[in-house]
């Protein structure tokens, strides 16, 4: 049996934000998935292996403050085949 291992990374950002982030996302092919967790809170999940947490984490610092971004915390996720 093998066992795989996601990363989720949970984040906030202003919904106005959101959009902008998910395209700077884009351009970083295979960095992470973004998901939209909690609208209401403007919450989403970014889903990457735990081998990129280190890149994922530099990205994240190396965006403009003007996103207003904050990560919230941090999950291993692990699925059973």
């Amino acid at each position: 049996m093998s066992v795989e291992q996601t990363l989720i990374v949970e984040v906030s950002i202003p919904a106005k934000q959101q959009m902008l982030f998910q395209s700077i996302l884009l351009g970083e092919d295979g960095l992470a998935a973004v998901r939209s967790f909690d609208a209401d809170r403007s919450r989403q999940q970014l889903w990457t292996s735990p081998s990129q947490k280190e890149l994922l984490y530099d990205w994240l610092a190396s965006l403009p403050k003007s996103l207003e971004l904050c990560v919230l915390g941090e999950q291993i996720w692990i699925e059973h085949e």
